[in-house]
């Protein structure tokens, strides 16, 4: 299984699914070139730490979710303080030297965890086009998961957890050849079976354009 772009340990599934959609569609540049995996990599840190400090000053709602949201996930995440707090901690662990195999060792517990409105903020602040689609909570299956291509999906477990994001605890990327992207693996669903995962339904999908 081909390596894509990872989170590490870091908790910040919402931005590597849109971050997997750009790069697999060569949108992903600086200075007018494509990065590579190592240079998105490398300033994964960075580029979150500048979309939270740009929403909390220019769409303070979008950041109270993000916190309210991120705080769900239970220790260490619930000791967050602030969206200044969440930065901090993510400069620290930048900070830290590390073997390349161990790239982002979540000191504690790095999240920034996305609500449904903070994803799709994102999108736009990435420069890309997208569409929400109404697909009514079906079971979080393989099937259904290719219903939905070139689409960044929802997973959830229990709609009442949390109750204000309809039970939605992780994003994947399924991208246009039907192949899901999540953790850093790519798995062909029209191939392969889909890999265990403890998700029940679908509470979200996001198609990009």
């Amino acid at each position: 299984m081909e390596v894509i772009v990872d989170q590490g340990k870091w908790g910040i599934c919402g931005f590597v699914s849109v971050l997997n959609a750009m790069y697999e569609d060569g949108k992903l540049k600086q200075f007018g070139r494509l990065l590579t995996l190592e240079q998105i990599r490398e300033r994964l840190g960075a580029e979150v730490i500048t979309y939270l400090k740009m929403t909390s000053v220019e769409r303070p709602g979008i950041a109270a979710e993000i916190l309210a949201y991120t705080k769900t996930f239970g220790t260490p995440y619930s000791s967050y303080t602030s969206i200044d707090d969440i930065c901090r901690r993510i400069d620290a662990e930048m900070r830290v030297v590390r073997a390349p195999d161990d790239w982002a060792n979540n000191q504690g517990g790095i999240g920034v965890a996305m609500p449904i409105n903070a994803l799709e903020d994102y999108i736009k602040f990435a420069g890309l086009k997208f569409k929400r689609k109404t697909i009514g909570a079906p079971a979080f299956t393989g099937k259904e998961l290719l219903k939905h291509v070139n689409c960044v999906i929802g997973c959830g477990r229990d709609p009442k957890d949390p109750p204000t994001s309809d039970g939605l605890r992780h994003w994947i990327y399924v991208n246009s050849q039907g192949i899901l992207q999540n953790w850093g693996k790519k798995y062909d669903l029209k191939r392969v079976a889909l890999p265990t995962m403890n998700y029940k339904y679908i509470p979200y999908v996001v198609e990009l354009k």
